[in-house]
């Protein structure tokens, strides 16, 4: 017993107590789901809003009394290793952990209504899937070995197929799953292929920060003439496998497809936490492995052409899910912009975009999943006319929408003011970008605007006009969880903007914790190595000899 305690104190488990939480959680509804009788397991939805509710409040204890004294007094807490260094309990991982945590609550909060609705088998084992997934999600925003990642990576794939298919009765659900599936299969596959290369070339590490000292601090590696082509493939094989969790074109063929077809709180997280976690674990992969200019180019592609196919084809969409799908694709473009220079403030600048779309685009799917219930609908024309019938819903789906489309005074807006902003300071090589990024929201502007001019303008639709009179669909008090997020997500849009510049400086001082010791943001070389990074490189050149 004294043996694992001390294994505990000298492995800092106690930096793993959310994800702990979070397990405890998701084993304790298991138990409950499989025990309980088939009516009651929906009280399994209570079991998962705790056990979240839990962990996102252990990890704001984390900041307080952790990580506030460090960054005033110490760095200590910020590089402690944990189970041997393969998770980075870092200020980085710790806010895209908060991030991942406060959205599922409100996935929790969307998923209740749907899942009373809909949901008439097996409903408990729907929220144990969803904490699954989340599980994946947070391992994997703190990944800092190749294993874990791919096993955070996995973990989340997989609970990501089962949610996508869980309506079996529906045709386009598992139509949704199969596609997904494949797609996902295929990805995963290239990813590992790119990772063991990966682990050939460092020498045999398959911890980041060893691989980096590795890689690129090894004379006999560089001058051994493999790097010209190794590097090249290992780099392309990573960044398409992260490409499609990010649904980036061209690798975002599978996303209008599985949005439609998903069950209305799946879609809801695949457009938001497996973006954030896959995000957080592309950052890792950058600042350590590959530098910035070796990635420009391929970047710089990637991002214009999701901008404009997304915002291009969203306009001829007139189902919701399916143009919120390419909205996701077009967002996703302008977040790669954080990725082309690595500076401090570009890392804070992208994380800040992510909390905003955090906030944003969760309320927008609160938003038609509430509609969804009202009317059984979510084609873009049935909106018509919805101000007669919900002025608040129109109200506050409008806002979510405006700040979608970047329009000044909502969070969207400043995302997209420091996102640019930060990309233009570090170098002006980038102004051609930033100035296509800003034709393609002005695009944006069209298909958005043209909801809100619906809703507004038009008259009502013949789903709108059967609001309160259609039995069979909901009541405001039986979609009050749903009402609940609605409030929150849009007063944290709200708020997000109106103190964009402490949440910036908040986000920049926590993406410095991403560099490893001696080495600076954005920087290709390692100074100063530590005796730790020496070591590696001996180890490294040895091998190689």
């Amino acid at each position: 017993m004294q043996e694992f305690f001390k294994f505990i104190v000298d492995q800092n488990l106690s930096l793993l107590a959310p994800e702990l939480i979070l397990v405890t959680t998701i084993l304790v509804g298991l138990i409950c789901s499989l025990s309980a009788k088939e009516s009651d397991r929906q009280d399994t939805w209570w079991l998962a809003l705790v056990g979240v509710l839990a962990t996102f409040v252990c990890l704001l204890m984390h900041a307080f009394w952790l990580y506030a004294p460090a960054v005033t007094q110490s760095s200590q807490w910020l590089l402690k290793p944990v189970l041997f260094a393969a998770f980075q309990a870092d200020l980085f991982s710790l806010s895209m952990r908060l991030m991942l945590s406060f959205g599922m609550l409100m996935v929790l909060l969307i998923a209740r209504p749907f899942v009373q609705r809909q949901c008439h088998y097996v409903p408990g084992e729907f929220y144990i899937i969803l904490l699954t997934a989340l599980l994946g999600g947070m391992l994997l925003s703190g990944a800092n070995d190749l294993v874990l990642g791919f096993v955070a990576f996995e973990t989340l794939g997989i609970a990501s197929y089962i949610l996508v298919g869980f309506l079996r009765s529906d045709a386009r659900s598992a139509e949704a799953a199969f596609k997904y599936l494949v797609y996902g299969t295929a990805s995963t596959a290239v990813l590992l292929f790119g990772f063991s290369l990966l682990y050939g070339a460092s020498g045999g590490f398959t911890r980041l920060d060893e691989i980096m000292v590795a890689i690129r601090q090894s004379p006999a590696f560089i001058s051994a003439g493999s790097l010209n082509i190794l590097y090249p493939v290992m780099s392309i094989m990573i960044f398409a496998g992260i490409a499609f969790k990010l649904s980036v074109a061209p690798f975002h063929l599978w996303t209008p497809d599985v949005y439609e077809g998903a069950p209305y709180p799946v879609t809801a997280f695949l457009s938001v936490l497996s973006k954030l976690a896959g995000f957080a674990f592309a950052l890792r992969i950058l600042m350590v492995i590959v530098g910035p200019e070796a990635w420009v180019s391929l970047l710089a592609a990637v991002s214009i052409l999701s901008m404009l196919l997304g915002n291009t084809v969203a306009i001829f969409q007139n189902n919701v899910k399916r143009l919120l799908a390419y909205s996701t694709i077009a967002h996703a473009g302008y977040i790669l912009l954080g990725l082309l220079v690595l500076t401090p403030e570009s890392v804070g600048s992208l994380v800040y975009y992510l909390a905003t779309y955090l906030l944003m685009n969760l309320g927008a799917f609160a938003s038609v999943g509430y509609f969804y219930h009202l009317t059984g609908s979510d084609k873009v024309s049935d909106f018509a006319g919805l101000v007669k019938k919900r002025p608040i819903l129109t109200f506050v789906f409008s806002i979510f929408l405006l700040s979608l489309a970047g329009i000044p005074i909502t969070a969207g807006f400043f995302a997209k003011f420091f996102l640019f902003q930060s990309v233009i300071m570090a170098t002006t090589e980038h102004l051609w970008l930033i100035i296509i990024a800003l034709a393609a929201s002005t695009i944006s502007l069209y298909y958005y605007l043209n909801i809100i001019r619906l809703m507004v303008i038009a008259e009502p639709s013949d789903k709108v006009l059967l609001i309160d009179s259609e039995p069979r669909y909901m009541t405001d008090y039986q979609l009050l969880p749903n009402r609940l997020a609605l409030a929150v997500t849009c007063a944290g849009t709200l708020l997000l903007g109106f103190f964009a510049d402490p949440a910036i400086q908040l986000f920049t001082e926590s993406s410095k914790a991403l560099t490893f010791p001696g080495r600076q943001v954005g920087a290709l070389p390692i100074q100063n190595p530590s005796p730790s990074s020496s070591m590696v490189v001996a180890t490294t050149t040895a091998k190689h000899k």
